[in-house]
């Protein structure tokens, strides 16, 4: 690809990755929901339940995390795309990991694009765990 098609697909990739803010926004409705639910007398058993939902939320805070950083990577990424082996190499570092081999835009797309599918699985899951909270947890 060309840098001009190469900083498209890192514009795009960006954009992709900040709607990931929705998916935040559902899942921090649905924390509320499962704390709210935690301050009312729970039924035998339903306490598994409700960790269950606790920590499938931290883990849809932590993809968040994830797909907001990425976000800002490409945002860095679409400014300057010929400076990604600099970045590559900067982010390994600080990772304290060694510089893997140069990856692709669309390889790029492709690791951004399964993040964001994990981060919307974990917040289904979230989904189904207060849902089933809420029906049987009484």
């Amino acid at each position: 690809m060309s840098a001009p098609e190469d900083a498209m697909l890192y514009r795009v990739t960006q954009g992709f990755l900040r709607a990931g803010r929705v998916l935040d926004r559902a899942s921090s409705v649905l924390l509320l929901a499962t704390l709210g639910r935690a301050l009312l007398p729970l039924a035998p058993g339903a306490a598994f339940g409700l960790v269950v939902a606790l920590l499938l939320a931290a883990l849809a805070k932590y993809y968040a995390w994830r797909v907001a950083l990425d976000a800002e990577f490409f945002a860095l990424l679409h400014k300057q795309p010929e400076a990604a082996p600099g970045f590559d190499a900067a982010l390994a570092g600080f990772l304290g990991r060694a510089v893997s081999p140069a990856r692709t835009p669309a390889s790029r797309w492709r690791g951004a694009r399964q993040l964001v599918r994990r981060q919307a699985l974990v917040v289904a899951a979230q989904l189904l765990a207060v849902g089933a909270l809420l029906i049987w947890g009484r």
